[in-house]
């Protein structure tokens, strides 16, 4: 007579706490991004957040500003008065940097001066413009961090558009 052999109850037990335990090991392996790599993030999140604002002015026809500061930034519309936050889209909701990225901001040569967040119950006041004709002013967005030697660059420029360029390692 032939006896079935199939697994154990405390052999099941243990594959499974063992498959847990790896799980947990990746996923807190995922979260655990370096400096560049945050860094790396951010800007092509940037990039491609401006890249599809830019479309939604030419396809909506409106001007949509964008108001950056050291540790994130916000899209704006333009309301009757005054900008105001743009609130009715997910996508283009304000954005805080991950710690310790910062953003330093310049327009045309000259670098701006941009506060470290908004101030609540204060209107925007955009420092880029996305235009219906497909406009955008000449800038320089640099994203660093304090225990980091790369820098990104994200610059608006006359011959190539939209480009996101790295430094230092």
């Amino acid at each position: 007579m032939s006896r079935s052999r199939g697994f154990t109850l405390i052999e099941v037990l243990i594959t499974l706490v063992l498959i847990g335990v790896v799980t947990g090991m990746a996923f807190l392996s995922m979260g655990n991004a370096g400096p560049r790599d945050q860094q790396k993030l951010e800007a092509e999140r940037l990039l491609r957040i401006l890249e599809l604002a830019s479309q939604e002015a030419v396809a909506g026809g409106k001007v949509i500003g964008v108001e950056f500061f050291s540790k994130g930034y916000r899209f704006a519309e333009l309301g009757k008065k005054d900008w105001q936050p743009e609130l009715r889209d997910d996508i283009f909701r304000p954005r805080t940097l991950t710690p310790p990225v910062q953003l330093a901001l310049s327009l045309g040569k000259a670098d701006v001066k941009i506060s470290s967040a908004p101030v609540r119950g204060v209107p925007p006041k955009p420092q880029i413009f996305l235009t219906p004709d497909g406009d955008m002013a000449l800038f320089r967005i640099q994203l660093a961090a304090a225990n980091s030697a790369s820098v990104f660059t994200l610059a608006n420029t006359a011959q190539d558009g939209l480009v996101l360029s790295s430094a230092g390692d």
